[in-house]
């Protein structure tokens, strides 16, 4: 029995649940589009558009929903052996199979629901040579009901859902490739699973493992760095705070297991908790590149894989990300440096604060309940980003 063609075969049953983005719908970037649907680039062919999504459906193989997730099990593995892979678990793999279309220069295209059941029922080949003069084309046959806005960024975008749900051969575009990339498909996760994990890490004392509050700034480990960033807006739509994450010189190694300091770091702060002016949070960090990894509400985050600002610290540092304001109409960080000098209060490390510098589109391993791209307008993206707004122009 072929387990890829099995994987592919139930990731293609995933449709969606949330109202079409371009009919004025509540998109919620933790479920899918509702109904039946296949992905549009004009001029581009069925080479590409295959490429595209079998990379997508390597990104999502680590995905789980908030309630497998407890479990540990990874939605994809468990679909290729077989195992049980709950509901939500397949509407978590379904939006993210569409976010990361999306932020590669997708268009999202529905199709009535009669049409589209009558291809959902035909052989993968016969469906993808139904889509393929679609798949192309400037004007699809269908409507056009998503493409890539910054949706992380938008206050009026919910960011998580507990239930994602999805509705059964809503996926054309991955029905229709199974046939071609089941065999890649399933070769790349068996490698995957074969190459030695690495060993769990044990941090050096040395490091705080929360954040410090004013007083205790100055009694950062020597040679560390501190980010200080202000969170504010929190709601059960955008969620609490937001994940850090540190980039290594190398990829596939995490920087943690050379030098045994903390590579993630959560800005997170609990509904009774919060301020209304905003919620000071400093962490002593080792130097390096820290790029913003994820929006998180407690149980679901919302992972910028795809695409995040990253900034740098230097040895001695203190860099202020700024407040994030998760109910501002478009997120992008206050930078003033009043507010902060006045929390610090009387801390020598306050001579040494500046704000961070971003560059958008740093990337790293998909994981978590959904996924998409992040992007600061106006701050510079990576070299050779092409994703989001730096895909071909929609």
């Amino acid at each position: 029995m072929d387990f890829g063609v099995m994987a592919l075969g139930a990731l293609a049953a995933l449709g969606a649940a949330a109202a079409p983005a371009g009919d004025g719908g509540d998109l919620n970037l933790g479920r899918m589009t509702r109904g039946y649907t296949y992905y549009n680039w004009p001029d581009a062919d069925g080479a590409k558009h295959d490429a595209d999504v079998k990379a997508c459906l390597l990104a999502i193989s680590d995905m789980r929903s908030a309630q497998e997730g407890f479990g540990g099990v990874g939605v994809l593995d468990a679909l290729i052996a077989g195992a049980r892979a709950d509901s939500a678990s397949r509407g978590v793999m379904s939006a993210g199979i569409e976010n990361c279309m999306v932020v590669r220069g997708w268009r999202v295209v529905q199709l009535d629901d009669t049409e589209g059941a009558g291809l959902a029922a035909l052989p993968s080949a016969e469906l993808a040579a139904k889509l393929a003069p679609w798949i192309g084309a400037e004007t699809p046959h269908g409507q056009v009901v998503r493409v890539w806005h910054n949706d992380a960024a938008l206050a009026s975008v919910n960011h998580f859902s507990l239930h994602a749900q999805h509705t059964r051969n809503g996926q054309l575009s991955v029905l229709a490739v199974g046939s071609t990339v089941s065999a890649t498909l399933k070769a790349d996760k068996a490698a995957d699973r074969a190459a030695p994990k690495p060993e769990r890490v044990k941090l050096d004392p040395k490091w705080p493992k929360k954040a410090l509050k004013p007083e205790l700034l100055d009694s950062a480990p020597p040679g560390s760095a501190l980010i200080v960033v202000n969170i504010k807006g929190m709601s059960l739509r955008q969620g609490n705070g937001f994940s850090f994450n540190r980039v290594g010189a190398d990829a596939n190694v995490m920087p943690s297991t050379l030098d045994h300091a903390p590579d993630v770091l959560t800005a997170f702060v609990g509904t009774l908790g919060t301020s209304s002016g905003g919620n000071f949070l400093a962490f002593a960090v080792p130097p390096g590149r820290w790029r913003i990894n994820s929006m998180v509400d407690g149980i679901m985050a919302l992972n910028f894989c795809l695409g995040s600002p990253a900034f740098d610290v230097g040895a001695g540092e203190v860099v202020y990300v700024g407040q994030l304001d998760l109910k501002q109409e478009r997120l992008l960080p206050g930078q003033e440096l009043a507010p902060v000098r006045a929390w610090m209060g009387p801390a020598k490390a306050v001579e040494r604060l500046r704000p961070a510098t971003f560059t958008n589109g740093s990337q790293s391993h998909c994981a978590s309940t959904s996924i998409y791209a992040l992007e600061f307008e106006g701050a510079p993206f990576e070299p050779g980003y092409a994703l989001g707004s730096k895909a071909r122009a929609q």
